[in-house]
């Protein structure tokens, strides 16, 4: 019985391994994986750095880097031309504690608006927001 359970064990290891891991293609790093080096490798020194969040200075999620055209949010690159608005959000409820979010209204071509969390205070929140309008 053992023998049985360990024999299924092992096919199923093995048919997981062939599904997730293709020779020869490499994985995009998720968002959260790369890094502020990273970003400044593939798009350049920005004009601007804003930061979102000090614990995450470093990594792609903790900043929007502003650039003449464009910015990087998330890892991902939002041309200006294609942002029609810029607010915040308080996602908390009256059940739930949650974070205030910046909110880029940036049409269908983004998914029309990108949700970024920018921590528990407003004033920091409203703070991001004018830097952002400000580099539009």
């Amino acid at each position: 019985m053992l023998l049985v359970f360990v024999l299924l064990f092992a096919i199923a290891v093995n048919e997981y391994h062939r599904r997730h891991h293709v020779e020869g293609v490499e994985e995009k790093a998720k968002p959260y994986e790369r890094t502020v080096d990273d970003l400044t490798a593939e798009y350049g020194e920005p004009e601007d750095v804003i930061l979102l969040n000090a614990v995450r200075a470093n990594e792609a999620m903790g900043v929007i880097l502003a650039y003449k055209n464009f910015l990087v949010v998330e890892g991902r690159r939002i041309e200006k031309r294609d942002i029609t608005d810029v607010t915040f959000n308080n996602s908390g409820t009256p059940y739930a504690r949650d974070e205030y979010q910046v909110i880029i209204a940036a049409g269908p071509s983004q998914g029309d608006y990108i949700h970024v969390k920018a921590g528990y205070d407003a004033a920091w929140t409203k703070d991001i927001v004018e830097q952002i309008k400000k580099n539009l």
